[in-house]
């Protein structure tokens, strides 16, 4: 079962009723929970200072909410797209990684094109007919 909204916004995917509530869910969490730990850190009762490294895990979180639910709302490449440029950050936030912030720029770079040239090919195929009236693919 799928819950869309029922107003339109243009170029606002969550809105047209191509991506469930689950991922507009995923996010608006984890919105809330960095909300919190900024007020826990103002009231001085938690350090955020330890947990900063792992911001990237929102960009893991963000690509897991576009891979889970009905097959009619993934978004596949997306939903990979943001897990990888996540990962890449996390590791490198965390020294697991032994490469500089060029290479990482490069490689959000990498994965952010390709994704984007599929998404091209993607729609190419299935007919350029087929999204008159359409926006070009959000980020989000």
């Amino acid at each position: 079962m799928t819950f869309h909204h029922h107003h339109r916004m243009d170029g606002c995917d969550w809105c047209e009723g191509r991506q469930s509530l689950w991922g507009a869910f995923v996010l608006g969490l984890g919105i809330f929970v960095v909300g919190v730990v900024l007020i826990l850190e103002n009231f001085g009762g938690f350090d955020a200072g330890v947990i900063v490294p792992w911001w990237p895990m929102l960009l893991v979180v963000l690509g897991v909410s576009h891979l889970v639910g009905p097959a009619s709302a993934r978004r596949v490449g997306w939903g990979l797209s943001w897990s990888a440029i996540g990962a890449i950050i996390l590791l490198h936030n965390l020294d697991l990684a032994a490469f500089g912030t060029e290479v990482m720029v490069a490689s959000i770079l990498v994965v952010l094109g390709a994704n984007l040239l599929l998404c091209g090919f993607r729609r190419r195929s299935h007919g350029s007919n087929t999204g008159a009236g359409r926006r070009s693919a959000s980020i989000v």
